[in-house]
C-alpha cells in the first residue's frame, strides 16, 4: 500500500465513522432520546442494555477511531434504528442513519476486507488502541509473532507420565512427550527449530540421556514418534549442540496444505522420588519457542507416585534467550500468569480433546510401551490460550 492509499484509508475511515456518529446523534435527537442514559434508552425502546451502552460510548466518545472499541456490528445498529423508527423517528433521519452505516461497511470492505483487519491496520499506525485484558494482548502477540517470524502452530502439546520405577527401587520413571499440531510456515525461507531436548536436575546439572519410546527404523531421528507424526511431515535436520539435541525444520512450502503434526518423546529412568541436595522439586516443562494458539499440558501420575502436594503452574520468560534449564527459572523471570491445573475426569484419565487428534491413542501407546496399567493413573491438565512465546510453562511439585 503506497502513501497516498494509506492516507486515503485513514481519511475515509475517519469520515465514515464520523458519519455514523453524526447520523446516530441526529436519530437520538429526533425522538428526544438521551445518549448519556443508556439504561433509560434500553427501557424506553425495549433494547438490550449492553447494546445501548455501546452506542452511548460511540456517541459520547472524543475520538472517532477509539469508538471502534464499542461500535456494534451492522445487525446491532439496525436493531437500534428499527426500534427508534417504530417509536416515531422521521423517515429521512432513519434513512440517513442507514446510509451512514452502509457507507462505513463499504469503506471497511474496500480498504481492509473486514473490521478486524481494519482495526489491526489502524493500530499498527498508532491511530487506534484496543481496549481489552491480558488474554487479548496475548492473542495479538500471537498474531504479531506469526507475522514477524513466519511460523505458527495450532496447539503445543506437553505430556508427562510418572510411575514407580520398574528397574530402580525407590525411584520413578517418567515418560515425556512433546508435540506440535498444525505447524505451518508463513514464509518459504523460514527454517525453524521444532524441539530441543535437555536433561537437567534442579541445579542445571546434566543427567543421563533418556531411552527411546519406540523402535527406530534405519535413518529415523532419535526420539521422533513417527507413528503419530503426519505422513506429509518433511524431513527434519537433527543436530547435537552444547545446549541439547535439536530438531530443525528447513525452509519449504507455506500454508495449510503444507501444515503437519509432529511428536517426539523419551523415557527418563530412575528419577529421585525424594528430595536431595540437587533435587528439591519434581517438575515437567513445556517450552514455547514459536507462536501457538493454545497449549495442552497434561501430567499423569501413577497412584503410587502421587506427590503429597498438588503441582503448581509457573510460567517463566526467556526474552533474551540463553539457558532455560531449571537453574534459570527464578523469580526474576517469572511471568505474572496465574493458572490452576484442572483435574482430568476418571481413572484412567479422560485425555481426549479435539485440539489433539489421536491423543488417547498416543497415551495408550505409552502405557503399553512402559508396561503400565491405565487404570492406575490420575491426571491434571493445563489448557492455556495463546501462551507467550519465549517462555516455559512448568508443572512443579515438592519432593518429600
Amino acid at each position: 500500500m503506497n502513501q497516498t492509499k494509506t492516507a486515503q484509508l485513514v481519511e475515509d475511515t475517519r469520515k465514515a465513522l464520523q458519519g455514523v456518529r453524526g447520523a446516530l446523534i441526529e436519530l437520538y435527537a429526533s425522538i428526544d432520546a438521551d445518549p448519556s442514559t443508556p439504561q433509560e434508552t434500553a427501557r424506553r425502546f425495549s433494547l438490550n442494555r449492553n447494546l445501548t451502552w455501546k452506542v452511548s460510548k460511540v456517541l459520547n466518545g472524543a475520538d472517532a477511531f477509539a469508538t471502534l472499541n464499542h461500535l456494534p456490528g451492522q445487525q446491532g445498529l439496525e436493531m437500534v434504528i428499527g426500534a427508534m423508527q417504530k417509536a416515531g423517528a422521521p423517515a429521512h433521519v432513519v434513512d440517513q442513519a442507514r446510509a451512514a452505516i452502509s457507507q462505513f461497511v463499504e469503506v471497511v470492505d474496500r480498504h481492509a476486507g473486514g473490521r478486524e483487519h481494519l482495526e489491526l491496520t489502524l493500530e499498527s499506525m498508532g491511530l487506534f488502541e484496543r481496549e481489552g485484558g491480558l488474554e487479548s494482548g496475548r492473542e495479538l502477540a500471537f498474531r504479531g509473532n506469526s507475522m514477524v517470524w513466519g511460523v505458527q502452530a495450532k496447539t503445543r502439546v506437553g505430556l508427562g507420565i510418572l510411575a514407580p520405577s520398574t528397574r530402580t527401587p525407590g525411584a520413578n520413571d517418567l515418560a515425556l512427550i512433546a508435540g506440535l499440531i498444525g505447524f505451518r510456515r508463513l514464509r518459504p525461507s523460514v527454517s525453524w527449530r521444532l524441539f530441543r531436548s535437555q536433561f537437567h536436575d534442579d541445579k542445571g546439572h546434566d543427567i543421563k540421556a533418556p531411552e527411546e519410546l519406540e523402535e527406530k527404523a534405519p535413518g529415523d531421528h532419535p526420539q521422533i514418534l513417527r507413528e503419530f507424526c503426519s505422513s506429509n511431515m518433511p524431513p527434519l535436520e537433527f543436530r547435537e549442540t552444547p545446549d541439547g539435541r535439536e530438531y530443525v525444520l528447513p525452509g519449504g512450502p507455506v500454508g495449510n496444505l503444507a501444515a503437519f503434526d509432529c511428536f517426539y518423546g523419551y523415557v527418563m529412568r530412575g528419577l529421585p522420588n525424594r528430595a536431595g541436595p540437587n533435587d528439591e522439586f519434581g517438575s515437567v516443562a513445556a517450552a514455547l519457542t514459536l507462536p501457538v494458539e493454545g497449549l495442552i499440558f497434561d501430567m499423569l501420575f501413577h497412584r503410587d507416585a502421587m506427590p503429597a502436594k498438588a503441582p503448581e503452574v509457573l510460567v517463566y520468560g526467556f526474552p533474551h534467550g540463553g539457558p532455560d534449564d531449571p537453574s534459570q527459572q527464578t523469580v526474576r523471570n517469572l511471568l505474572p500468569i496465574s493458572h490452576v491445573p484442572v483435574e482430568l475426569a476418571g481413572s484412567p484419565p479422560a485425555v481426549a480433546t479435539p485440539l489433539v487428534p489421536r491423543y488417547s491413542q498416543l497415551v495408550n501407546r505409552i502405557y503399553e510401551r512402559m508396561g503400565w496399567r491405565a487404570e492406575d493413573f490420575v491426571g491434571m491438565r493445563v489448557h492455556m490460550r495463546f501462551p507467550p512465546m519465549s517462555s516455559r510453562v512448568v508443572l512443579r511439585w515438592p519432593l518429600a
